[in-house]
């Protein structure tokens, strides 16, 4: 089986395309999302479009989770978050269609899925919540506690935007690192292929060229702030 992971789109619907592309050149069609798919960058209604269009098997990241809960924690989450932060989920929440609202409200926190006889956990940062997440360099206790808690032996997470693939007590955890936010070069965007029909598991960090003048212009254009100043 070959599966193709991404996660971390932002709203950044130029390198979301490049991504797809990719994967379609690829002929993979199971394809996996794991969280925080539209607060960034200024195409969360187009983002999630495509993510519909093409059924890709999601769940809910802690970004998509704010843009929802805004209208009614907003002084809160004003008090809780740092000034882009908010201002850029209160940007989400306000230009999102109520069915894209909808959608991202009802997006699961974790998913298992069996493809091909193997069972996969999904989720943005651990099983149990959206604000922690795995490190690759993590104390390997970490993960083992993961493990115990989903019991599978492909494990597909997100959040901290670095990739990693680690095995631990024949559990294979994959982080795909971020297609929307990428630290260096703007120009470049990230997604992970997991090859499980090689032995071991195979798994590749594709690193690939996207319009990253045409989402830094967006967010100009938006008076938005710039997404690696505030998410991660």
């Amino acid at each position: 089986m070959f599966l193709a992971v991404f996660g971390d789109v932002h709203g950044n619907l130029p390198a979301l395309e490049a991504v797809v592309e990719a994967i379609d050149n690829r002929g993979i069609h199971t394809v996996c999302n794991t969280g925080d798919c539209a607060v960034g960058y200024p195409w969360p209604n187009e983002v999630i479009a495509l993510l519909r269009d093409r059924a890709v098997i999601s769940v809910q990241g802690e970004t998509d989770r704010l843009a929802v809960r805004v209208a009614r924690k907003a002084a809160a989450l004003q008090r809780r978050l740092d000034e882009d932060r908010f201002r850029a989920v209160q940007w989400t929440h306000d230009h999102l269609a109520v069915r894209n609202i909808e959608y991202l409200r009802d997006l699961p926190l974790q998913r298992t899925l069996r493809v091909e006889g193997i069972d996969i956990a999904l989720f943005h940062g651990l099983p149990t919540t959206q604000a922690e997440t795995l490190h690759g360099d993590d104390d390997a206790m970490r993960f083992q506690r993961v493990r115990e808690s989903v019991n599978v032996p492909l494990v597909l997470c997100g959040k901290s935007h670095v990739p990693y693939a680690r095995e631990v007590d024949d559990t294979l955890f994959v982080n795909p690192g971020s297609v929307g936010v990428t630290s260096g070069d703007g120009s470049r965007t990230r997604f992970a292929i997991v090859d499980t029909d090689a032995a071991p598991w195979k798994v590749e960090v594709l690193t690939i060229p996207y319009d990253g003048d045409r989402a830094e212009k967006a967010l100009r254009e938006q008076g938005l702030p710039a997404p690696p100043r505030y998410l991660g």
